[in-house]
């Protein structure tokens, strides 16, 4: 048989070119950068939400006619409230995330149930906000304050609204006792520490509510949270990278 009829067999006693070979490299390993990502959004997410609860220029159980009052007499708390909820709204759904994480490998059940209830509750997080963003942008223009406060009501009642701003609180609290015990039972904290989150929630609720006081829900109630969280953050900047996750695989 000729040359033409099997081109990879040499030609004149020529040799065959070796076909050059390499290895698959394999990924950068960024566990460690995970983990830190992971930490900060711990800390920035129940961080910015404090900061929130600071700044407000009404209380939670005032009326919608107080409420427009408060924006109106303090525009730049008003302003600082909306734009600190736009940045801190994507670490609370990555700090939703890092909690069940940290906890899925020792605790997996309870720190599914819990990150996927938090998560699920911080996504419906716009249903809160938006009452507020709506108030500041009238109060902007200069509206007359009952029509303003008509409008927000409407707003507030409206059913698809009403239902988010509801799961989001009903959701967020049973979210985050759930993750506090999903930490303790994976041993990532201590049990003081999970305590600590599990118990911060409910003082949020009633100072927001039941006995309302600004300064309460700052310093135990998401306060006590971030303190919470932040002690979670440091556990995981103490995790080794082989503990925290499988190394990545070659290509």
């Amino acid at each position: 048989m000729s040359a033409i009829e099997h081109p990879t067999q040499p030609i004149d006693g020529a040799t065959s070119p070796a076909v050059p070979t390499t290895p698959d490299a394999a990924p950068r390993d960024l566990r460690r950068t995970w983990r830190r990502l992971a930490a900060a959004s711990l800390i920035l997410g129940p961080l910015g939400v404090t900061l929130i609860r600071a700044v407000m220029p009404y209380w939670t159980n005032d009326s919608t006619a107080e409420m427009v009052a408060g924006m109106a007499a303090a525009p730049g708390r008003a302003a600082a409230m909306t734009w600190l909820g736009l940045a801190t709204t994507p670490f609370l759904l990555l700090s939703a995330l890092a909690m069940g994480f940290v906890a899925r490998r020792r605790a997996p059940v309870i720190a599914t149930w819990g990150a996927g209830v938090l998560f699920g509750a911080y996504a419906l997080g716009s249903a809160v906000s938006a009452p507020d963003i709506l108030v500041e942008a009238f109060v902007a223009r200069g509206d007359d304050p009952a029509a303003i406060a008509a409008d927000a009501a409407l707003l507030m009642d409206a059913p698809a609204m009403l239902t988010g701003a509801l799961t989001f609180v009903v959701g967020h609290l049973i979210g985050m006792v759930l993750v506090a015990i999903a930490v303790v039972r994976a041993r990532v904290v201590a049990w003081w520490v999970g305590a600590l989150i599990a118990v911060a929630q409910p003082i949020h609720v009633v100072s927001a509510v039941i006995v309302p006081n600004q300064m309460l829900d700052v310093a135990f109630g998401w306060g006590a949270t971030t303190l919470g969280y932040a002690l979670v953050a440091w556990a995981v900047l103490r995790t080794s990278d082989d503990e925290w996750d499988l190394p990545p695989l070659k290509r």
